[in-house]
Formats: structure tokens, C-alpha cells, sequence
């Protein structure tokens, strides 16, 4: 088994973990504004149900499977945390109705878009990852103009917070530039 399966095999067992502690990790705007800051990041790792959770690791697994061959364990782990902290930040800082957000999807938006830029970088795969970046882009501003999906909110019993998914593709475009400069860098630099 490649090391990036088994990295998400042990974060989707955190994930069914921290289920349990639903209430003590949520992101919940009131408790984060009396100072319980870590849930701006926790409330991406809890969901509203298990049908929402399965729903989030299905994405992941099948993230997990498209990458395999462009995106390492340190690459997943540092992406999934800034994305994480991305979405988090801006649902409290950008979408001050929202009270309470739940799930992973956010940064997962982001893992797909930031994917996609692995892809094109280190397999020369420009189809692949221009056709993950029209789906999931448009995907997003889809929804943007036309609102959540109600089939999706009663699968998982709350709300669907499309502007998480925006927040993790804005984290994902960062999170790429960085990425590609990097590379670029390191490239350049073993030319010398």
C-alpha cells in the first residue's frame, strides 16, 4: 500500500474519532468568539451525520487514488492543514451568518483543485488536471449563483455551506502558487 493511502486511511479513522466529540470541536461561531479559536480549524474535521461523513471520505478516498502517483504523505499533510485553517478562517472572518459549519468538504474543494496542480506538475498530465480544475471550478461557481442543493442538505441534515467550498479553492490557488514556485525553485536550483 502507498504511503499517501495509509496517511489517509489514519486520518479517516481520526475523522470517524472525532465524531464523537461532534460538540466539543464544531465550528460554532459564539464559543469561537469567546476565544476557542481551535475550532475554526476542528469544525472541518467533525460532520453533522455519518451519511455526511461518508460522504466527505468517499471524496478523499477518491482523492487519494488520483494523486497516488503526484502528491506525497508531507505534501497531503501540510495541504490538508492550510486548508483546513483557510476555510475555517473564512467562514468566520467572510460568512458571519453562518453560525455553525460542519465537515470536511472546504478543504477537500481545495485537495481536488490543489490535486489537479500536483498532477500538471509532476506527470506532465495537463488533461487530467484541466478537467479536475473545470469540474470542481465550476462546480463551485455553480453553486455560487445558484445556491446550495437541497438533496445534498437532506443527506446531511444541515445546511450546505457552498462558501466553504470557495474558501478551500481560494486556499487552493494560494496553496498552488506556493507549490509551483517552490518546484520551480528547487528545479532551478539543481540546474546550478
Amino acid at each position: 500500500m502507498k504511503s499517501l493511502l495509509q496517511a489517509i486511511l489514519a486520518f479517516s479513522i481520526l475523522l470517524i474519532i472525532l465524531q464523537f466529540f461532534q460538540d466539543e470541536l464544531v465550528f460554532n461561531r459564539t464559543n469561537i468568539t469567546l476565544e476557542q479559536w481551535y475550532r475554526v480549524f476542528t469544525g472541518n474535521l467533525v460532520h453533522s451525520n455519518y451519511p455526511h461523513l461518508l460522504l466527505n471520505l468517499s471524496g478523499l478516498w477518491i482523492a487519494g487514488f488520483l494523486f497516488l502517483d503526484s502528491m506525497n504523505v508531507k505534501t497531503f499533510i501540510i495541504s490538508t492543514i492550510f486548508l483546513c485553517i483557510v476555510v475555517g478562517l473564512g467562514l468566520y472572518f467572510f460568512s458571519l451568518e453562518l453560525e455553525k459549519y460542519y465537515g470536511f468538504s472546504g478543504a477537500l474543494y481545495g485537495l481536488f483543485i490543489f490535486g489537479a496542480t500536483t498532477i500538471i506538475i509532476h506527470q506532465q498530465d495537463y488533461i487530467t488536471g484541466l478537467l479536475l480544475y473545470l469540474f470542481v471550478g465550476g462546480k463551485i461557481i455553480w453553486d455560487q449563483f445558484n445556491g446550495e442543493n437541497s438533496s445534498s442538505a437532506d443527506l446531511i441534515g444541515v445546511p450546505v455551506a457552498i462558501d466553504a467550498h470557495l474558501y478551500g479553492a481560494i486556499g487552493a490557488v494560494i496553496l498552488s502558487t506556493g507549490y509551483y514556485l517552490l518546484v520551480k525553485n528547487k528545479t532551478h536550483s539543481n540546474k546550478l
